[in-house]
């Protein structure tokens, strides 16, 4: 359990740093690992976290999405699938950046 707790806060953390390098952004308090512990205020975190990621789909071109209201409501009540919801949506951003170096042009 106590493994499961760490890799989250690794994880948030990770997702929020990849995310601001490929915006360009600083980093924001709500990135940080540490939001997560704050009551409330770590959903607030992932509901910004969703917003970056709709932010550098938007960027690359993608026409992939993440629901804000999924990600900070329905996914951490639905046995804590903001993790799983989140994560693929990254994939998809790194599938499409992978995609673009591989091809220019497209």
């Amino acid at each position: 359990m106590i493994t499961f707790s760490i890799y989250y806060f690794i994880w948030y953390a990770r997702i929020n740093s990849e995310l601001s390098a490929i915006l360009g952004q600083p980093r924001r308090a709500n990135s940080q690992w540490w939001n997560q512990i704050i009551p409330f205020w770590g959903l607030v975190g992932l509901g910004a976290t969703a917003k970056r990621l709709n932010a550098a789909h938007a960027l690359v071109g993608s026409p992939t999405r993440v629901g804000v209201f999924t990600s900070w409501f329905w996914a951490p009540g639905w046995f804590g699938s903001q993790t799983r919801y989140l994560q693929r949506r990254v994939n998809i951003l790194h599938d499409v950046l992978a995609s673009r170096t591989a091809h220019p042009g497209y």
